[in-house]
């Protein structure tokens, strides 16, 4: 039977290091089941590539490895350090990260406000430019023409994640019409699931520590039919899994919590080429929506 737990499996770690073990590893697949075992984290956001090539091992070498402790496939390996990090994460990601600022600055000494700003620009600058990088041209084509071609646009987003999907919701609103938020807050999300059909479109964002709601809404919309677009910090993240097309943002940096710069710069570069598309369409709508707010300033 396979671990169901981290814990479960270290002590599967340990019986296999046991002379008397039943089970035999090779060298190099025990060597790489003991650094994902050190890197708990990594392993739960990472593909089994990546993985795969950070352990000096071939993929193939990962799925043999994880079918020999019990598991079906690599996805249900990886569940377990998910789950972990969901656990761990729900009450240190914050506090680790900001822990890791005061560490990197002099303990007797303020570092220079200037210095600190000028490192996590450069920090956000890598990040978009890896974004930038790692582009998938198709999707991004195929993702325009979903976001103008769908009868209804919703996009889900929680936590730190809630404010890039309200700006997502709001520039494509300015372009056309039934775009929203999932979800009324008096209604709640299963109902704003149920008003959507295989024709429509759910855009899912979120970063490590991962929401189970935006996970549990992105799978809920795959299993019946719809479109589902994913902006989020990694190909291997839960959301990547359930979505038919995923755009990654890297998040890494200095400051205290994810770093969001690449999620804005993409999105603004989405709403961009949306209005391209639409030409004069989209113009339109942007000028009704003038008029609307003049209206309403005037009335004021």
């Amino acid at each position: 039977m396979a671990p169901r737990t981290l814990e479960e499996l270290k002590r599967r770690l340990q019986t296999l290091n046991s002379p008397n073990s039943d089970l035999k590893l090779g060298k190099r697949a025990m060597m790489a089941l003991t650094q994902m075992m050190d890197k708990p984290d990594e392993v739960a956001v990472a593909s089994i590539s990546t993985l795969a090539e950070n352990a000096g091992v071939n993929a193939s070498t990962l799925s043999r490895l994880v079918r020999k402790l019990g598991f079906e496939s690599f996805a249900e390996f990886q569940l377990i350090f998910r789950n972990h990090l969901a656990r761990t994460s729900r009450t240190s990601f914050y506090s680790d990260l900001a822990g890791q600022l005061l560490e990197e600055g002099d303990a007797e000494e303020t570092p220079a406000s200037l210095a600190l700003m000028t490192q996590v620009a450069e920090e956000e600058t890598s990040n978009i430019a890896q974004m930038l990088k790692g582009l998938d041209l198709h999707a991004l084509e195929k993702t325009v023409s979903l976001l103008i071609s769908a009868p209804r646009v919703r996009v889900y987003g929680l936590r730190q994640a809630y404010t890039m999907a309200n700006l997502f919701a709001y520039a494509l609103g300015l372009l056309r019409p039934d775009v929203s938020l999932l979800g009324n807050p008096h209604h709640g999300v299963a109902h704003g699931l149920t008003e959507l059909s295989e024709k429509d479109v759910l855009v899912v964002i979120g970063a490590a520590p991962y929401t189970r709601g935006t996970v549990a809404a992105a799978r809920i919309a795959a299993n019946h039919g719809m479109q589902v677009v994913a902006i989020t910090d990694s190909h291997g993240s839960p959301l990547a899994t359930e979505a038919s097309l995923t755009f990654v943002a890297p998040t890494s940096g200095t400051w205290y919590s994810n770093s969001m710069a690449a999620f804005l710069v993409f999105i603004e570069g989405l709403m961009a080429m949306v209005a391209g598309r639409l030409g004069r369409k989209g113009l339109s709508s942007l000028r009704r929506h003038e008029l609307l707010i003049d209206e309403v300033n005037h009335e004021l």
